[in-house]
Protein backbone atom coordinates (compact mmCIF):
# COMPACT_ATOMS: atom_id res chain seq x y z
CA UNK A 1 0.00 0.00 0.00
CA UNK A 2 1.24 3.48 -0.91
CA UNK A 3 2.59 5.36 2.14
CA UNK A 4 0.46 8.48 1.51
CA UNK A 5 -2.70 6.36 1.16
CA UNK A 6 -1.84 4.59 4.41
CA UNK A 7 -1.43 7.97 6.18
CA UNK A 8 -4.75 9.17 4.75
CA UNK A 9 -6.54 6.03 5.98
CA UNK A 10 -4.95 6.48 9.40
CA UNK A 11 -6.03 10.15 9.50
CA UNK A 12 -9.63 9.25 8.59
CA UNK A 13 -9.67 6.46 11.19
CA UNK A 14 -8.61 8.87 13.93
CA UNK A 15 -11.22 11.42 12.84
CA UNK A 16 -14.11 8.94 13.13
CA UNK A 17 -13.06 7.40 16.45
CA UNK A 18 -14.45 8.63 19.73
CA UNK A 19 -13.57 8.00 23.33
CA UNK A 20 -16.18 5.95 25.17
CA UNK A 21 -16.10 5.41 28.91
CA UNK A 22 -18.24 4.27 31.81
CA UNK A 23 -18.13 5.78 35.26
CA UNK A 24 -19.29 4.35 38.54
CA UNK A 25 -18.46 4.82 42.19
CA UNK A 26 -17.04 1.90 44.16
CA UNK A 27 -16.66 1.17 47.85
CA UNK A 28 -14.50 -1.78 48.89
CA UNK A 29 -14.31 -2.88 45.22
CA UNK A 30 -18.11 -3.05 44.93
CA UNK A 31 -20.07 -0.73 42.63
CA UNK A 32 -22.19 1.56 44.78
CA UNK A 33 -23.48 4.07 42.23
CA UNK A 34 -23.54 4.30 38.44
CA UNK A 35 -25.40 5.46 35.38
CA UNK A 36 -28.25 2.95 35.70
CA UNK A 37 -29.32 3.87 39.22
CA UNK A 38 -28.69 7.56 38.41
CA UNK A 39 -31.09 7.33 35.44
CA UNK A 40 -33.70 5.66 37.65
CA UNK A 41 -33.33 8.39 40.28
CA UNK A 42 -33.54 11.13 37.63
CA UNK A 43 -36.85 9.67 36.49
CA UNK A 44 -38.13 9.37 40.07
CA UNK A 45 -37.26 13.04 40.48
CA UNK A 46 -38.99 13.95 37.21
CA UNK A 47 -42.15 11.89 37.71
CA UNK A 48 -42.43 11.91 41.50
CA UNK A 49 -43.08 8.18 41.35
CA UNK A 50 -40.92 5.06 41.45
CA UNK A 51 -43.69 3.19 39.64
CA UNK A 52 -43.77 5.68 36.73
CA UNK A 53 -39.98 5.85 36.63
CA UNK A 54 -39.82 2.04 36.37
CA UNK A 55 -42.43 2.04 33.59
CA UNK A 56 -40.38 4.57 31.60
CA UNK A 57 -37.39 2.23 31.83
CA UNK A 58 -39.50 -0.83 30.94
CA UNK A 59 -38.80 -2.29 34.38
CA UNK A 60 -41.20 -3.74 36.87
CA UNK A 61 -41.81 -1.75 40.03
CA UNK A 62 -40.41 -4.66 42.01
CA UNK A 63 -37.16 -4.67 40.01
CA UNK A 64 -36.79 -0.89 40.37
CA UNK A 65 -37.45 -0.99 44.11
CA UNK A 66 -35.02 -3.91 44.46
CA UNK A 67 -32.32 -1.97 42.64
CA UNK A 68 -32.87 1.10 44.83
CA UNK A 69 -32.70 -1.00 48.01
CA UNK A 70 -29.56 -2.76 46.75
CA UNK A 71 -27.75 0.53 46.15
CA UNK A 72 -29.00 2.03 49.41
CA UNK A 73 -27.54 -0.94 51.25
CA UNK A 74 -24.22 -0.64 49.40
CA UNK A 75 -24.02 3.11 50.03
CA UNK A 76 -25.32 2.99 53.58
CA UNK A 77 -27.79 5.82 52.90
CA UNK A 78 -31.41 6.22 51.84
CA UNK A 79 -31.76 7.39 48.23
CA UNK A 80 -35.53 7.90 48.05
CA UNK A 81 -38.42 8.44 50.39
CA UNK A 82 -41.46 6.56 49.14
CA UNK A 83 -44.00 8.50 51.13
CA UNK A 84 -46.72 6.97 53.22
CA UNK A 85 -47.01 3.26 52.38
CA UNK A 86 -45.65 4.07 48.92
CA UNK A 87 -48.94 5.74 47.96
CA UNK A 88 -47.91 9.38 48.03
CA UNK A 89 -45.16 9.17 45.46
CA UNK A 90 -41.44 9.17 45.91
CA UNK A 91 -38.80 11.83 46.24
CA UNK A 92 -35.03 11.90 46.30
CA UNK A 93 -33.53 12.29 49.78
CA UNK A 94 -30.93 15.01 50.44
CA UNK A 95 -28.27 12.27 50.66
CA UNK A 96 -29.43 10.81 47.36
CA UNK A 97 -29.31 14.24 45.75
CA UNK A 98 -25.74 14.73 47.02
CA UNK A 99 -24.56 11.46 45.44
CA UNK A 100 -26.33 12.38 42.18
CA UNK A 101 -24.65 15.82 42.13
CA UNK A 102 -21.22 14.31 42.73
CA UNK A 103 -21.80 11.76 39.97
CA UNK A 104 -22.89 14.54 37.57
CA UNK A 105 -19.81 16.59 38.49
CA UNK A 106 -17.47 13.67 37.75
CA UNK A 107 -19.19 12.98 34.41
CA UNK A 108 -19.09 16.68 33.47
CA UNK A 109 -15.38 16.91 34.32
CA UNK A 110 -14.58 13.81 32.25
CA UNK A 111 -16.63 15.07 29.31
CA UNK A 112 -14.76 18.41 29.40
CA UNK A 113 -11.45 16.57 29.50
CA UNK A 114 -12.38 14.38 26.54
CA UNK A 115 -13.56 17.43 24.57
CA UNK A 116 -10.43 19.39 25.44
CA UNK A 117 -7.91 20.45 22.83
CA UNK A 118 -5.25 18.48 24.69
CA UNK A 119 -7.07 15.16 24.21
CA UNK A 120 -8.18 15.96 20.66
CA UNK A 121 -4.57 16.89 19.93
CA UNK A 122 -3.45 13.40 20.87
CA UNK A 123 -5.46 12.01 17.97
CA UNK A 124 -4.43 14.72 15.55
CA UNK A 125 -0.70 14.38 16.32
CA UNK A 126 -0.88 10.62 15.72
CA UNK A 127 -2.66 11.12 12.41
CA UNK A 128 -0.09 13.60 11.10
CA UNK A 129 2.86 11.92 9.63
Amino acid sequence: MDNSLEKTILRVTYLIMKIVYRVWFEKDDVAVFGKGVKTLLDLVDETGSLHRAAERLNMSYRAAWGRIRQYEKRLGITLIDKGRHGRTGAKITPEGRTVMKKFNAVEDALNKLIDSAEIKGLFESDSQG
